[in-house]
């Protein structure tokens, strides 16, 4: 992934002003629904990115940690960064640089991530976010149809994975769009599938 997360870094505030250009509540609308029914807890969003995701759940009271790679853009984000937010540079599939102190998420969240995984390292990814979720927790991950970008590589993704290794590590995957949904940002190539994952 190192060659993603240069890419990423070199063009901050690119991505930082294209990710900021969509509003979290639409690239959301399959899940956010089901935040009306959960207390605010910790969460946990992986690839933060811009900090747009981070931000909104601060918003609704949840306390996030934002894990965020690429130096650049995370310092970007932290400086238009919500005062509940926290930031860190912790990488999948390890993220050993999280905080010590907090042992388990009610929510973690991979928006427009799991893709940048190759296919070797997603057992080992998905063994510790499994670690990571609390015993009533939820996890949304989207999985990304469309081409490949040469300048930051994406993997062929299947929600028949997902459940696959979920289930390897105690959990339930559910799809909550069978019907792919378009693109945020209008590319025509692009489809999503969000995939809610829960303790078994």
């Amino acid at each position: 992934m190192t060659k993603t997360i240069e890419h990423y870094s070199e063009k901050a505030q690119h991505y930082f002003d294209l990710y900021n250009s969509v509003d979290a509540e639409s690239v959301h609308s399959d899940w956010k629904a089901l935040l009306q029914n959960v207390k605010a807890g910790t969460a946990l969003d992986v690839g933060a990115g811009s900090g747009r995701d981070a931000n909104w759940l601060a918003e609704q009271g949840w306390k996030v940690i934002a894990a965020e790679p690429a130096d650049e853009l995370r310092n970007l984000a932290q400086a238009n960064s919500h005062n509940s937010v926290t930031w860190c540079n912790a990488l999948l599939p390890a993220l050993t640089a999280l905080p010590q102190a907090i042992k388990a998420y009610d929510l973690i969240l991979l928006s427009a991530v799991w893709m940048h995984l190759p296919e070797t390292e997603r057992p080992h990814a998905l063994k510790r976010l499994a670690e990571l979720l609390s015993d009533s927790g939820t996890m949304y991950i989207s999985l990304r149809f469309g081409p490949n970008d040469e300048a930051r590589p994406m993997h062929p993704v299947s929600y028949e994975e997902l459940v696959t290794l979920a289930k390897s590590n105690g959990l339930a995957a559910r799809n909550l769009n069978p019907v792919p949904s378009q693109d945020g940002l209008k590319r025509d190539d692009v489809k999503w599938v969000t995939v809610e994952v829960v303790t078994g």
